[in-house]
Order: C-alpha cells, then structure tokens, then sequence
C-alpha cells in the first residue's frame, strides 16, 4: 500500500555545526604543562572518524580551498593557487597538485592507511615537484632555495632538511607537533616523538625539535590556517589543539609553565543558538596561586580574522558573564576570552554557528520520492524530506524514515556533516543519477536531534540484495561466504543465493579473509551500475555462522524502577521488546522492555514493585539478529546495586562534573599508594580499570570516556572504599 506523502506545515528550529569550535572541547587542560598537558590533549583528539587515502583528496579540496577563488586550491610550499580539478598523484606540472605527508610517512613506515597514513590535519597539497624535492627529510633552517619549474619556492633545503617558506614555518611545526601527541602507540598506531636532530629517517621521529619551537613563535596562526583546523574538525571530528592554542606547544616541548590563569569552564547558553537569539557566554574563571582576576574581556566577529567587538565581561566572584548579540541564520561567530590579573593574560577561544531559519513547510516522504520504481518521479524537482541519518561518509549521507523497502535515499555532496543517529530534514533537489535516486544541490539543511534509535535493517538474501527497492535502505546479509575480492576496495560474498558486493567504505575497511562467513550490516548503495553494502564500522561484520542464542553478561538494578540487561550480542526487536519474554521472582512486574537506542544488546526493562533485596530475571524466547532464542537462561541480580552506591565522605574529587569525555580525579593526601580506580556503566560494566602501586606526585589522575551517560566512579585503597557518581556529556 503507498504511503501517503506528508503535506503538513510545522515549525522546527534547525541546529547547526558547520564550523564550532566547542566551549568544552578542551576541558580539563587549562593549568596543565608538560606530560600532563600531552596525555590530557592526546585523550580528546584521540579516535577521530577516519577516512581512507583517495577521500583525503575531497577533504583537501575544502580545507585548503583558495578563499579568494573557491574553483581554487593552495598548495602549501609555493602558495600558488591552482585548480582543484587539477590532481595527479604524479604529474611534474605547475597547473597539478598531490598530497604531502607533513610528517613523512617513512619516518614510522606508517604508508597510507587510515590512520597516521590519511590524517588530514598533516597532509596538504603541494605540486609533484616540490613534493620529490623535500622527499622525507626533517625540517631544519638553512641550505639553497628550491626552484619549481624555474620559479622560486621561498623554501630551502640541504641533504638532510628542508625549511619551508616562511608564511608556513608555524603550519609545518604545529601539524609536526600535532602527530606526535596524536599518535603516542596505542591501538597498533606508532608512537609519534618530536627530537632535536636531523638524520631521523626511518625511525617514527621528526625533527628538528628547537627550529618547529622557534618556527611555531615566528609564524602563528592565521585566518586560514584557523579555518582549515575548522573544516577538518568536520569530517574527522577532532581537532589539532596547536592550531587553537599554540601556547601548549611552549608547555610541553618548551619547558615553559602554565599561567596561573584557569579557564575552569566556559558554556554558551543556549548552547546551540537560533535566529537573533542573544548568547550569553559564562566562564569560570580563577588564578591557581591564589592572585585576582582584573579583567575579562570578550572579542568576538564574524570572522577569525576580525574580533574587533569587544564586550567587558561581568563577574561574582569567579563567574564571567558577557552576551554577544543575535545573528542572523546560518552566521558563524567566533569569539576570544582574555583574561588578566594585571600581570600575565591567559586567553579563551571558541566558535558557534547560528541555526537556520524555522522550517515551515511541506514534507515529501522518502518513500514518495523513490516512487516505488525504477526512477524517481521526483526528478528535477526541489522537495524537503526528512529521516534518521544511517550512514556518514563526510558530507555524504544516506537517510531513511521508516524500515522495510523504498524507504531510504542518499544524499550528495551536502556541506553539512550529520551525524548516524541525527534527526534531520533535508531541503534538495531530486536527481536520478545514472539510476541512482539521490539528493543534490541541498539548499537547507534542519538538524532536529541526535541519538536517534535507528531502524531495523532488512534481511536479504545475497542473490535478492540488487533490487531497486532497497536503494538507499539500511540492509543485512546472514551468513554470507566471502568468495572472492574485486577492485576498488570492493570484494564479493555469497550465502548461496548469488553474489553481493561489499564496499570498504571512504570511512572503514574490513581486512576480509576469502572462505570465511560474515553477517554484514550497512546501507545499500547503487553507483557504476552495481549494488554494494557501505561498510560504515567495525560492528557492520562480525564474523561465522552464528548459531547460539545470546547469554547474559551482565544485569544491574540502576534505579529502583529501571533494570539494564547486558546480552552477548545484538537482539531481534520484536522478541526482545515483548515484556511477556520477561519475568522476575518476590512480586516484581516488568511493564516495559526496550532496546537501548544505540547499543542493540543492552535491554532496559521497566519494573514495579520492587524493594531492597535479590532477585532473579527469567529470560525465554528473546531472539538474536539470526533467529536464535534463548530458552529460560536466568541472572541474578539485587537492589540497590551492592558495589557502587554513592558514599558521602570522598577522599576525591571529580573534576569537571559533568565531563566532556575527559575527566581528572584528584585524591586526597590520605590516599597515597596502591590505589585501584575503576568506572562502570549503569550496567556494572567496568569501562575504565587503573591500578597504582604508587600513585602520582600530584595526586592527579586523567581518564577518559567516549560514551555519554550515567557512570559510577569507584576508588578503593587499603583502607578505604568510596563510590560517586559522573556524568558525561
């Protein structure tokens, strides 16, 4: 039966993050130097979206793109502007341009892979013969002037280092600094060290350490090189802290000490502004060696290159408040603090993009737009739709409003970078792109929420898979063989029904293994006249024939109402959301089951009637994602959760609370050695475990969590056990 298409006029206020420079990013560092200071900025840039070699290309095309002609690209050691189109990874041309690994990747063998090998804060584009001439020498001042093509460069180079032109000098060190705190040897990635010497080839060095300090004081960084940190931040989702805050290469190479100003923390209220809405930007502001703030002093514009608005923040005590005014839609603001005690100044910086204009109007659904056909009846034509982001490549995403067939659609070449799970509505037109439906030209983009459930995939048989009903369509193969491999990162699988094809993706690739069988998840695109699956993350292939039904790993009573289920694997919705597959022992009613919205093996069950003591869940009938049901497995658990309830004498503090993925815990002076420190999930998950057999100096210790949500944090010593609760943001 057709869906009807959806005429309704509704208000939707659109939030925006095309260029942000988050007031939280950097929590937690403000007041560190040295190792602290590294570890600290290590943690946050660390796991960005990463993307394979050929998409560096896209990423370069926008990041470095000519400001004064966007046709244009600038390459980064002559400063010529050359057509974008123009790329060859080869060509001795002055008219074409590669890519440069900064930090050559020779120096740790590291090649193109993802990771260090397509990390796009380090790699810029330069034209072949400059590219071979700096080849992988270290940077260094000195040696003779570099011609390209009988043109002066402005970089000098000897045997063993190569010296940059001069409006460059800082962008070279602080993308060379970058690395190595980026990549310190965790997760199978080198570890990345800056050294005072030349002559460092193959080893996983770069130097030369004083000429990048001298080179990152001489040359700080501009309007372009800030924006450039701003487009990558949008399609890697990290961003290159030196570029921010350049002062931290002096504290931690430099042997410089962190000011006695501390940012504590800054927020933007509302955090995501709209149309005319007055910002009020609040700082917690304080001096570490017990001295006054003076001043502080907002300078914000519409441009990094311009804060010339100035707004005298007021404070009580500590608590800075100023208030930039309403912008127009779409409008980036960018904004400073500085801060004085008379004596030395600390400064502040962040960013904030205005959202769009209410959205007032008429949806077509994404099912009307496919038209349950070969070809979209909607071709040529401007329509908003609106879906659940199941796929990001960038600023390429695929949409979907609903499960089952035709309910799915891609989205081109956008500028906008949702997220999976985000709830938006597309303005765009229509196209049918050799068969292809798909939307382009996107006029305005609406981001509703995020963290959104996603929906279920379809199960299709690998002979079935190449079916224009689920283009677009998030789809899953059971059990198929690996058969063999093709070109273009593409290799081909077969549950005996025929072949399918499987794409390691722009942004994952999956080291497949012919003869072994995989259960794929991802959505289903169509491009040079063939369907493959988008392989989006490592959880889109798991790997055998999955013919156990799940166990329970974990169970805890979070509230007195809220029980959470930790299964082995993802479930089948429909069995695992029926409450009669449930039941507890002493009087207990579970009255609502549901799958958690991202994490498809956690259930939380809604109880009733339940007091302090043990209990025991009964689980029958709940399916995985291949059929297989559990048949009357049982856990015990107890209320309240005996382990980590909160106790209200600390010998710690948790600093920030609530945290951004990066958090310090700071113990008291009774607690000295042998400290176990461990962090649960409100499953009783353990996510983070540390062990001290001396704890350090400082009594300060950083961790880290990536996932948003209630934890509990417990520190145990010899004569102690305390609990508390954290929440991250």
């Amino acid at each position: 039966m057709k869906k009807i298409s959806l005429f309704i006029s509704f208000l939707i206020f659109s939030f925006n993050s095309i260029v942000a420079q988050p007031a939280d990013y950097y929590n937690g560092t403000s007041g560190l130097d040295g190792a602290a200071l590294k570890t600290a900025l290590h943690n946050i840039i660390d796991g960005h979206t990463q993307y394979q070699y050929s998409t560096v290309k896209q990423i370069l095309k926008l990041s470095d793109e000519d400001p004064n002609n966007p046709d244009n690209i600038i390459l980064l050691y002559t400063g010529w502007s050359i057509p974008k189109s123009n790329f060859a990874s080869n060509l001795d041309s002055l008219n074409y341009w590669n890519r440069e690994h900064v930090w050559a990747k020779s120096h740790g063998d590291f090649g193109t892979d993802p990771g260090p090998g397509t990390d796009a804060h380090a790699i810029r584009p330069v034209d072949a013969t400059v590219n071979s001439a700096r080849s992988y020498k270290d940077f260094d001042n000195g040696g003779s002037e570099v011609y390209d093509n009988g043109l002066p460069t402005g970089c000098y180079s000897d045997n063993d280092s190569w010296e940059p032109r001069d409006e460059v000098k800082g962008d070279v060190a602080r993308m060379i600094f970058y690395m190595a705190t980026r990549y310190e040897g965790t997760n199978g990635e080198p570890d990345l060290e800056v050294v005072d010497y030349v002559n460092t080839y193959p080893m996983p060095e770069h130097g030369k350490l004083s000429t990048l300090l001298q080179w990152n004081l001489q040359d700080p960084p501009d309007e372009f090189e800030k924006n450039r940190n701003d487009m990558v931040f949008n399609w890697q989702h990290n961003r290159n802290p030196f570029v921010d805050y350049p002062e931290f290469i002096e504290y931690i190479w430099n042997n410089v000490s962190a000011g006695p100003i501390i940012f504590n923390s800054v927020s933007l209220d509302p955090a995501q502004p709209i149309v005319n809405d007055p910002v009020e930007i609040a700082g917690e502001i304080s001096q570490n060696n017990g001295g006054t703030i003076n001043s502080a002093t907002v300078y914000w514009g519409l441009s990094w290159g311009d804060l010339s608005n100035t707004i005298v923040m007021t404070n009580s005590g500590s608590n800075y408040i100023a208030q930039i005014p309403g912008q127009a839609a779409l409008t980036n603001v960018y904004y400073k603090i500085v801060a004085s005690d008379g004596s030395t100044d600390n400064t502040f910086f962040g960013s904030y993009t205005v959202g769009n204009e209410p959205f007032s109007g008429t949806l077509t659904s994404i099912y009307d737009i496919q038209g349950q056909a070969g070809s979209t009846p909607y071709a040529g034509a401007q329509i908003s739709t609106t879906g659940i982001v199941t796929g990001a490549f960038g600023s390429n995403f695929f949409i979907q409003d609903g499960p089952g067939a035709w309910n799915g659609v891609y989205v081109y070449n956008s500028g906008y970078f949702p997220q999976i799970g985000d709830s938006v509505i597309v303005s765009a037109e229509v196209d049918e792109y050799y068969d292809m439906t798909e939307l382009k030209n996107v006029t305005a983009f609406y981001h509703i929420s995020s963290y959104n459930m996603l929906p279920e995939p379809v199960v299709v048989a690998t002979g079935s898979m190449q079916d224009e009903q689920y283009e677009g369509v998030v789809v899953r193969l059971n059990n198929a063989t690996c058969v063999r491999d093709t070109a273009f990162g593409m290799w081909i699988v077969n549950d005996g029904s025929g072949d399918a094809l499987i794409h390691n993706s722009s942004i994952y690739s999956f080291d497949y293994v012919i003869g072994n069988v995989y259960t794929i998840t991802g959505p289903l695109n169509y491009d040079f006249g063939e369907f493959k699956i988008e392989l989006r993350s490592e959880e889109d292939v798991t790997a055998g024939i999955d013919s156990e039904a799940p166990s329970i790993n974990s169970i805890q009573a979070a509230t007195q109402t809220i029980v959470n289920v930790n299964f082995s694997e993802d479930l089948e919705a429909t069995s695992a959301e029926n409450v009669n597959n449930y039941s507890i022992n002493n009087g207990v009613t579970v009255v609502d089951a549901s799958l958690h919205a991202f994490d498809k093996s956690k259930m939380i069950l809604t109880v009733s009637g339940m007091v302090e003591g043990s209990y025991t869940l009964t689980v029958d009938n709940v399916e995985d994602l291949a059929g297989n049901a559990v048949n009357n497995i049982q856990a015990n658990f107890s209320y309240p959760y005996n382990g980590i309830d909160e106790n209200e004498n600390l010998s710690f503090n948790i600093y920030p609370n609530p945290a951004h993925n990066l958090f310090f815990i700071k113990l008291n002076d009774d607690i000295q050695n042998e400290v176990l420190i461990q962090i649960f999930d409100v499953t009783g998950r353990i996510v983070e475990y540390e062990k001290y057999d001396i704890v350090p100096i400082d009594n300060l210790l950083h961790f880290t969590v990536k996932e948003k949500g209630l934890y509990f944090v417990r520190v145990q010593s010899k004569n102690k056990n305390m609990s508390t609760k954290l929440i991250i943001e």
